[in-house]
């Protein structure tokens, strides 16, 4: 017998109604006052070129991404790149329709089911990332300060609470790496174990090295989508923007942060004096192509492990085997 779903809890779903009602309110206040005439206007003066090239430098963020997992896996499993590559992509388009970004499972589900990581091993991998993924972008908006120094202070404020949060976490797990005893085998030991390139200087600084280069080619995806809706603005505010985006999608709220992202962005564009109009074109576009070529290429080229037709089926035979 396959096991029921399991329902959410009704705390989760007060917290998530409340969530989703914050982001609806916030994006009022922003676009409130758009005149919808000139954001028409906005998007039938983009240019294409940009946006394209754009698009296509997403999918090279997401190499680096998959360039990371590989670094972090080896040497206990050899994962090629191309396949976690395919896994990434699966993973964010999952992402994309599942709730509370729950694709973000996939890539663990496809690496034990293809390659046999433990559950551990790849649970371990995907909380690493987050953290270096936080760290390394940290690293890259850390001038925003120094870049554009008539911001409030509380751009400053959340920085370097951000940057010792993250700091934080990755010292404590350094070091509960590093004393986890190798015959314990508990789950919580072998998830702690997971993370042994946190204790490997190469490999740590060769995967921080591919996950900031993902976060520069996602500053070049700014920097292209404000271009190409006429917004000129320097490379400090595009880090800005990078940095307040991200921060608004940190919770998981709505389907592909819809709404959340936007808000993050106008965010920014506001304390940057940008119009609403070009703004909100921006915000829409940027998250366009964040979401759309990947649903596509996440259909095209995984489509059963998008959907989870795959997980189904094989909880469905599970209990046949044992």
């Amino acid at each position: 017998m396959v096991d029921e779903p399991r329902r959410t809890s009704p705390l989760k779903l007060i917290l998530r109604l409340v969530v989703i009602a914050a982001v609806i309110g916030c994006l009022y206040f922003f676009i409130r006052n758009v005149e919808w005439a000139k954001l028409g206007e906005a998007f039938a003066h983009a240019k294409l070129w940009p946006l394209a090239l754009a698009a296509a430098i997403n999918f090279l963020l997401l190499y680096g991404k998959a360039a990371c997992w590989h670094v972090m896996l080896a040497p206990r499993y050899v994962v090629g790149t191309i396949p976690l590559f395919r896994y990434t992509i699966a993973a964010f388009a999952a992402s994309v329709i599942a709730p509370a970004r729950a694709g973000e499972l996939v890539r663990v589900w496809a690496l034990k089911k293809h390659h046999g990581v433990p559950w551990s091993d790849g649970a371990a991998i995907a909380v690493t990332e987050k953290l270096l993924d936080a760290m390394s972008m940290l690293v890259l908006i850390s001038p925003i300060p120094w870049l554009l120094p008539d911001l409030p202070g509380w751009i400053e404020t959340s920085l370097l609470a951000c940057s010792g949060v993250s700091l934080a976490v990755f010292l404590v797990l350094v070091v509960a790496v590093g004393r986890v005893k190798p015959e314990s085998e508990s789950w919580f030991a072998r998830f702690i174990k997971g993370m042994h390139v946190l204790r490997a200087p190469r490999r740590l600084v060769l995967a921080f090295l591919a996950l900031f280069f993902t976060w520069a080619a996602d500053l070049a995806m700014v920097s292209l989508c404000l271009y190409g809706v006429g917004i000129d603005l320097p490379i400090g505010a595009g880090l800005l923007i990078l940095f307040t985006l991200n921060l608004s999608i940190v919770v998981p709220s709505t389907p592909a942060s819809v709404g959340a992202l936007e808000v993050g962005a106008l965010a920014a564009t506001r304390l940057l004096h940008v119009p609403d109009e070009p703004a909100l074109a921006f915000a829409l576009i940027y998250h366009a192509l964040q979401v759309v070529p990947l649903i596509v290429a996440g259909f095209a080229l995984e489509l059963r492990l998008v959907l989870g037709l795959e997980q189904q089926q094989d909880a469905s035979v599970a209990p046949a085997k044992s």
